[in-house]
């Protein structure tokens, strides 16, 4: 059987796409136009503050949040390190969407997410090397799931006046659990590690419909894409590192 192989010239147009500021605006498209068509701008949360009611517009946050989160994951794809500057400080405000559209979990997780991030930011402004699957690799896995499954317990449990749901508690830890794995082998430029966010964007993908946020459906659907192209990308530099 003859292995699938990508032409040089294909990989090299890939390559291009892969780098290009034009990828950028059009995923800022895609996640605007979604929000704005589904309504998602009109998105609000009520609360009460000192026996006064408030509405707070959450949509309007949340299209800014994913804008950035964007800009943040192109940038991280093309090895630019001020993506992983953009994507820590937009972790804070993307936990705290999270806990308001009903994920629990949220109170403890981003802040695991906040310091991988920083120590992201940090690896690569030391190094920047393009790594082959190692022991590392897996480990990092395995702790990324063994945090998130612990810590979602521990917040759906005690962070939540309702009973567990269970099909929400594995929607919300399975995709963290890939997270923090993920973005613990990032440090470490895994070129291989883009199959593992792959696998996230399908699980994110899942649990946005569950807690109906149409415009991150829409963000991950685009990252599904990109993250294809940015493994191909980073998988043929590794390889021309090594000649």
């Amino acid at each position: 059987m003859n292995k699938f192989v990508i032409s040089k010239k294909s990989i090299q147009v890939i390559k291009s796409i892969t780098n290009s500021t034009y990828l950028d605006f059009i995923g800022l498209f895609i996640v605007i136009t979604a929000s704005i068509v589904l309504g998602y701008h009109n998105t609000k949360y009520k609360f009460t503050f000192q026996g006064n009611s408030y509405i707070f517009f959450l949509g309007y946050v949340s299209i800014v949040n994913t804008g950035f989160s964007m800009i943040g994951n192109r940038l991280v794809t093309k090895k630019n390190n001020f993506g992983n500057l953009i994507t820590t400080c937009n972790t804070f405000l993307s936990g705290s969407i999270d806990y308001l559209l009903g994920n629990a979990g949220a109170i403890l997780t981003y802040p695991v997410s906040f310091i991988a991030n920083l120590l992201v930011f940090r690896a690569w402004k030391k190094s920047k090397v393009l790594r082959s699957i190692d022991f590392i690799f897996y480990r990092n896995i395995v702790l990324g799931f063994a945090f998130s499954l612990i810590l979602n317990y521990i917040a759906f449990n005690y962070f939540s006046e309702k009973a567990i749901d269970w099909k929400l508690f594995f929607a919300v830890a399975i995709p963290a659990g890939i997270t923090f794995g993920g973005t613990f082998n990032t440090a470490r430029m895994y070129p291989d590690n883009w199959f593992m966010w792959q696998f996230y964007n399908l699980t994110k993908i899942i649990q946005n419909l569950l807690l109906m946020n149409i415009a991150n459906t829409a963000k991950y659907t685009f990252y599904f894409f990109n993250a294809i192209i940015g493994y191909i990308t980073w998988n043929d530099d590794k390889k021309n590192a090594i000649k």
